[in-house]
């Protein structure tokens, strides 16, 4: 009996419990509105600081062909990209900003604090993940924090510039979140769907997502699965769902490998296989060193000999999200089989990122970085899911990491107040506007950017140094410009400061142009650039050669 029978009859006028009455809508609004708030804060601060650096013909290049995306070729026919297309990532972004405002360099900034942007508030939302009040806050702080203020310099560039994986990161972290919107104990088919999806539409953008989303993903559902033992029968009903993960992972693959090749069969833009190089045993310990600069980069915490006193404070500070990301990476792995599936997911991504970037031929702190963004955001989210809790119950750990918000908020006013430098590229399209040469030729890191810096209405096309030769190499460039029944291309910008990898490059640019194209009928001197004008089409001189990537000495 137990007593139930002094229990009271529950009837249809007495309902049993009583739901917890919703929060007023002012209260479940301002959650929201806080949010986005600060996102257009930050994005305006992170808009001032992409200014604090020129275009580069990286990111002009991807601005140019969302502009003919934009005027109708769709399948950006006569084009050849480098080795990543972007063509489901940032170009149809840039596409979206250039039907607000045109093509101009504002394009490829607000883009890049666009995504940045997004990035940050990404990587909050995951890091919060299920958790509410307090914890979910502290989270989000953490997450967002160790994010908040890119450096200025290689950092801005890296970070707050050209598309280079960077904004890969954003559909990435859609991923996870879609990921982690499905608790474990109630799996969803849709999910490994829209996961599958979206894998393959990234990557059909960047290929780099086949190690940080594809790889991750079937190495932690094999994990999954063989942690759990059973019949076979017992392992296809019980795995069902870390079996429709993996496999769309790999299906991803090749349909994104398929739709480029798709792409080009109809006669649309082709992509250059990347250079895949392993690195030498010997080199390996270099390459190590590299890494961690290149990590320390990301974080806004790589010093260097040119750094004055408060640059050398910046990073000091930047050195907290640092520690922060590596403690967490740590008890991800000592943790790793009673962790969740977004979490077991991100660690390996990380070390899959890492290892990647070791390994391969001659990995370089300022030109190498970009390739493993992912590790900032992935180590901020990590932070914030696994720390909350230890971080919360220290009475001394929240008063310091309050004091280092307020300094990493502190530096990122100052990065937004930074005066905006002269940009030559542009003083060079002026004055070629100005002096009516409106068509006409330019080294790689250039000649793009000029393009765009002139609003489209000068243009220069990009050739390639050969010994005393000037060639054309199919590289980020549409093949009818170089046709001269079309274009008639009548000078050529030689590198200035900006493009010179040695001494004397100038000077071998103008003897070779002087080879191939003869004796200038002008040369002038524009914001360290030499311009070589000519009473001629030089496009009738010009030769191709097989395409490489953008080396010009």
């Amino acid at each position: 009996m137990g007593g139930s029978e002094l229990e009271t009859p529950v009837t249809a006028a007495e309902p049993a419990s009583h739901p917890r009455p919703a929060a007023p809508w002012p209260r479940r609004l301002a959650g929201p509105a806080v949010f986005a708030a600060a996102g257009l804060a930050l994005f305006a601060a992170y808009l001032r600081q992409a200014q604090t650096v020129p275009i580069m013909s990286d990111g002009a290049s991807n601005a140019l062909q969302a502009w003919d995306l934009l005027h109708g070729n769709v399948l950006l026919r006569g084009w050849t990209m480098s080795d990543v297309s972007f063509y489901t990532t940032e170009i149809p972004q840039y596409m979206l900003v250039e039907l607000a405002r045109g093509l101009n360099p504002g394009v490829v900034h607000i883009s890049a604090a666009m995504s940045y942007t997004l990035l940050v508030l990404g990587a909050a939302l995951l890091a919060r993940g299920h958790a509410a009040g307090r914890e979910g806050v502290i989270r989000m702080l953490v997450a967002a924090g160790i994010m908040l203020a890119p450096s200025l310099g290689t950092g801005t560039v890296t970070l707050l510039s050209n598309p280079d994986h960077t904004g890969t990161q954003v559909p990435m972290l859609v991923i996870w979140l879609i990921l982690d919107r499905d608790p474990q104990r109630r799996p969803r088919i849709w999910v490994p769907v829209v996961v599958t999806v979206l894998l393959a539409w990234v990557q059909v953008g960047d290929p780099l997502v086949l190690y940080e989303g594809v790889l991750p993903l079937v190495v932690v559902c094999a994990f999954r699965i063989i942690r759990r033992r059973g019949g076979v029968a017992e392992s296809i009903s019980g795995n069902w769902y870390e079996l429709a993960l993996a496999g769309g992972a790999l299906i991803s693959a090749g349909a994104a490998w398929a739709a480029l090749k798709l792409i080009t069969r109809l006669g649309g833009f082709e992509v250059r296989p990347p250079a895949v190089a392993l690195a030498h045993v010997a080199h390996l310990p270099a390459n190590v060193w590299v890494g961690v600069q290149s990590v320390l980069l990301l974080y806004g915490a790589y010093f260097s000999r040119e750094q004055n006193g408060a640059q050398i404070g910046i990073a000091l500070v930047h050195l907290a999200g640092v520690a922060l990301a590596v403690w967490a990476a740590g008890r991800a792995l000592r943790r790793f089989g009673s962790q969740d599936l977004v979490v077991q997911v991100l660690t390996v991504a990380l070390i899959v990122l890492l290892a990647a970037y070791v390994v391969r031929g001659k990995p370089n702190v300022a030109g190498s970085a970009h390739e493993i963004a992912g590790v900032l955001p992935i180590g901020a989210v990590l932070a914030g899911r696994l720390l909350s809790g230890t971080l919360a119950r220290g009475r001394v750990l929240i008063p310091a990491l309050a004091l280092i918000l307020g300094c990493y908020a502190g530096i990122e006013v100052h990065n937004t107040v930074q005066p905006r430098p002269a940009d030559p590229d542009a003083q060079v399209a002026d004055w070629l506007r100005a002096h009516h040469l409106s068509y006409g030729f330019g080294d790689y890191w250039n000649a793009n950017a000029m393009t765009v810096d002139g609003g489209n209405q000068v243009q220069v096309r990009y050739v390639s140094r050969t010994g005393d030769t000037l060639v054309q190499r199919p590289w980020e460039s549409d093949s009818s410009w170089y046709d001269p029944t079309q274009h008639d291309a009548i000078f050529l910008v030689t590198p200035g400061p900006a493009g010179t990898c040695s001494p004397g490059v100038p000077a071998g640019w103008e003897a070779a142009a002087r080879a191939t194209f003869g004796p200038p009928s002008g040369t002038y001197q524009v914001a360290g650039f030499t311009i070589l004008v000519w009473p001629k089409n030089l496009l009738g001189d010009l030769a191709t050669k097989p395409p490489h990537g953008p080396i010009n000495c």
